[in-house]
C-alpha cells in the first residue's frame, strides 16, 4: 500500500485518513491548528454518513458511541423562525395546520415534495459521485439553476415559513443557489439526531469528533506537525471557500477531489458544499480517487464487484 499525507485535522481530513488507513494506506495527518475546533451542531440531519464513515473505518458507529455510554437519539423538533419544527412528516403537517392552515401546510408540502426531486438530482453531483460537468448541464432546470433561496422565500410569501427557507441557505439567501433547500427535503426524510448520554440528557457532537479522534489512533493514523517527505499521494483537507462576485461561488463552481497529479481535496470548499454531511461526502470521495488512482481498485460503494478489501 501507498504512503498517504493528509494536510488537516479538520472533519474532512479526519474523515479520509480513518477510511483510507482501513484499506491498508500508511497515512500521516499533519496538523492545521495546535488547537483545532470543530464546531459541529448539536441536532443535525442525514446521519448515514457518519454511520458509513464509522462501518468503513472499524466498529459501527451504534458500538462505537456505546463503549462511552451514549448513542445516537431521534429529536422531534427544532427551533427555527420561532417554530418548534417537526422533522417528520405526519408531525410537519400537523403543527402547520393547526399554527396556519391547511392551504399554507399544502403549499410547504408540496415545496418539500419537490425539493425531494432535487435532491435525487444533486446527490451524484458531488455528494455521492464525483462532480460532472455534463451531466450538471443536462440536469440544470431539475436543480432550479438561476433561483435563489431567497427566490424561493419570496415565492412562498409567508411571514415565518419564508424564513425557514431562508435558514437553510449555505450563505446570503439572496446569493445561494436554490439547490441548498434541499436540506429542508433531507431533514423531513432521515429526520433530526443528537448525541445522548444513556439518560438521554444531551452529549453534544463532540462526542462524535472524540469518537473520530479514538478510531484514528485504532487505525494507526500517525499525526504530525509538519509535511513528511515521499508521499505517493497528499490530500489537502483545508480550504476556503471560493468567492465569487456576488458571495460565494455556488456548488457546482467549486473543486472535486483531483486538484493534480496524486494531489487531492476535500472539505468544505469541494462541491460536496460545507454541510457536515457535505464535509463527510467529500472525504469519502477523496479516499476513493486517491486509493483508485494508486492500486487501480475501485472501493466506491456502487462497485457490486468488489469483494476483498485490505483490513488493518
Amino acid at each position: 500500500m501507498a504512503d498517504i499525507t493528509v494536510l488537516g485535522d479538520t472533519l474532512a481530513g479526519m474523515a479520509a485518513c480513518v477510511r483510507l488507513a482501513k484499506v491498508g494506506h500508511r497515512v500521516t495527518l499533519v496538523r492545521s491548528d495546535p488547537t483545532p475546533r470543530h464546531d459541529l451542531p448539536e441536532v443535525f440531519t442525514f446521519p448515514a454518513p457518519w454511520r458509513d464513515l464509522f462501518k468503513k473505518s472499524g466498529r459501527i458507529l451504534a458500538a462505537e458511541l456505546a463503549q462511552a455510554s451514549l448513542e445516537l437519539t431521534p429529536v422531534d423538533t427544532r427551533p427555527v423562525a420561532g417554530l418548534d419544527l417537526p422533522a417528520e412528516r405526519g408531525a410537519q403537517w400537523r403543527l402547520l395546520v393547526d399554527e396556519f392552515g391547511p392551504p399554507v401546510a399544502a403549499r410547504w408540502r408540496d415545496l418539500l415534495d419537490a425539493l425531494d426531486e432535487v435532491w435525487q438530482v444533486r446527490r451524484p453531483l458531488g455528494l455521492e459521485r464525483e462532480f460532472d460537468k455534463v451531466a450538471f448541464r443536462s440536469a440544470r432546470r431539475e436543480l432550479w439553476v438561476g433561483r435563489t433561496v431567497a427566490d424561493l422565500a419570496t415565492d412562498f410569501d409567508h411571514p415565518v415559513l419564508s424564513e425557514v427557507i431562508r435558514d437553510a441557505a449555505e450563505g446570503e439567501p439572496r446569493h445561494s443557489p436554490a439547490s441548498d433547500a434541499v436540506w429542508l427535503s433531507v431533514e423531513r426524510t432521515f429526520g433530526l439526531w443528537q448525541v445522548t448520554h444513556a439518560d438521554g440528557t444531551p452529549a453534544g457532537s463532540v462526542a462524535l469528533i472524540d469518537a473520530l479522534t479514538r478510531r484514528l489512533d485504532a487505525r494507526g493514523v500517525q499525526l504530525v506537525e509538519s509535511p513528511p517527505d515521499g508521499a505517493d499521494a497528499t490530500i489537502t483537507a483545508t480550504g476556503t471557500i471560493p468567492g465569487g462576485l456576488r458571495g460565494p461561488k455556488p456548488w457546482w463552481r467549486r473543486t472535486g477531489s483531483r486538484t493534480g497529479r496524486h494531489r487531492y481535496t476535500c472539505g468544505a470548499h469541494t462541491a460536496a458544499g460545507s454541510t457536515v454531511a457535505g464535509q463527510l461526502l467529500s472525504a469519502a470521495l477523496a479516499t476513493y480517487a486517491v486509493h483508485a488512482d494508486l492500486t487501480g481498485e475501485d472501493i466506491h460503494p456502487t462497485n457490486k464487484d468488489l469483494t476483498v478489501h485490505r483490513r488493518r
